[in-house]
């Protein structure tokens, strides 16, 4: 939930962080990547579970905090609901609706997992040379509709080599993919910060919300170190 209120971040780094979190404490570190059903479930829980806090920045502040908040947002403003400080005071009854909805959703996602889940489990019977090949397609389907330009595609398939030869040599996914998603988002941040304090580094050390996040960041490293 913490994560979906930063916005720009998405679910991936909600799961991804999750995941990391579970293989830190585990008994079964090896099992994770395996197949290990505690990672499965670190992983989707942390995904889930970031998607109401999306919603929060986005009818707050009207900053979408996922592509599917975006989504909503650009909804609201078409049906003439403007999100931001003032939709409390001029839509009131807008929130609710969307608790109401949000509510229904998680209530819905409950009742697929556990009804579902058995017939979805004959898909782990097709044969990998008949499931890989659609995967595959979809992957680079996928890749290319992001911004409809072929380099997308080399970088996909680039990044799935590289990423195969260091699984083989037994490297952690979890930081590399955590890596790529917050990556630019760091990058954007750190250069309005940087603009804004006129080139100096030392509000990301002074003021007491950057020093309460450093010490979060630098106690979370020395717990799973």
């Amino acid at each position: 939930v913490m994560t979906g209120l930063l916005p720009g971040v998405g679910e991936d780094a909600g799961a991804w962080m999750s995941y990391a979190a579970a293989k830190a404490v585990s008994k079964e570190k090896e099992k994770f990547g395996k197949g290990s059903i505690d990672g499965l479930m670190a992983a989707e829980t942390g995904d889930m579970s970031s998607i109401p806090g999306h919603i929060i920045p986005s009818l707050a502040l009207g900053i979408p905090g996922s592509a599917p908040s975006a989504v909503l947002m650009a909804a609201m403003i078409i049906h003439g609901v403007q999100p931001g400080p003032m939709l409390m005071i001029q839509h009131p009854h807008f929130i609710y609706h969307v608790v109401a909805m949000t509510t229904l959703a998680s209530i819905t996602i409950l009742l697929f997992g556990l009804f579902g889940v058995r017939p979805l489990l004959h898909i782990l019977k097709v044969r990998r040379g008949i499931l890989m090949p659609i995967v595959f397609l979809l992957c680079t389907v996928g890749a290319f509709a992001t911004a409809s330009r072929l380099f997308d595609v080399y970088a996909m398939l680039a990044i799935g080599i590289g990423a195969y030869f260091l699984r083989r040599r037994g490297y952690e996914m979890a930081p590399l993919v955590l890596g790529l998603v917050l990556g630019p988002l760091l990058d954007k941040s750190l250069r309005r910060g940087l603009v804004l304090s006129d080139g100096s580094i030392g509000p990301f050390f002074t003021r007491p919300i950057s020093m309460v996040f450093a010490a979060v960041t630098i106690f979370t490293i020395l717990l799973y170190v």
